[in-house]
């Protein structure tokens, strides 16, 4: 009688945790182009389908430069899908405080996430190709962190999609990505 509790007991402790989700598991449903998730709405996945970039659901600004009012080399050049995030970083290095595109990603806080940056040149296009299932992007420039020289930074034309490079002091939109 006591093995029988004690198998019943056993066997009911395996069914319980076998079939209990993990807590950082993520399901394929909840991962897919177009789903809300990780604070904005995922517009690229990478080839295990469980990483990606995500991008804010609106535009952060319609009108902002690029820069912060000094035309130098930032070394944000680099403009692979990944790259967003450092060039971010290098850009507000060489810029600092101030209120122009790169910044206002970095110190956005939307959805309980802090770790928004501005796309590289890919990334910006990888958005542009998704547009339709994100949503609520303006027709005109969007900037991206990639730098052309230090004069000039790589935007991209909504909705009609060319990259052109445009002068730092111009003003464009912006719309934050994040990696998950």
């Amino acid at each position: 009688m006591k093995k029988t509790i004690l198998f019943i007991f056993i066997l009911s402790f395996f069914s319980f945790y076998s079939c209990k989700k993990e807590k950082n598991s993520i399901s394929e449903s909840e991962i897919a182009l177009g789903k809300k998730y990780g604070g904005g709405i995922i517009f690229y996945l990478d080839g295990s389908g469980q990483h990606g970039l995500v991008a804010a659901e609106t535009n952060q600004s319609s009108a902002i430069r690029w820069y912060n009012g000094a035309y130098i080399v930032t070394g944000s050049t680099e403009n692979a899908v990944g790259a967003g995030r450092e060039t971010t970083l290098n850009i507000i290095d060489m810029q600092g405080a101030g209120a122009y595109a790169a910044n206002l990603c970095e110190e956005l806080a939307l959805n309980g996430y802090n770790d928004w940056f501005l796309p590289s040149k890919n990334e910006l296009n990888l958005l542009y190709q998704q547009r339709n299932i994100i949503g609520g992007f303006s027709e005109g420039y969007y900037w991206c962190a990639t730098e052309y020289d230090s004069l000039h930074a790589w935007n991209q034309y909504f909705p009609y999609g060319p990259q052109y490079y445009a002068d730092k002091a111009d003003s464009a939109c912006v719309r934050a990505i994040r990696a998950f």
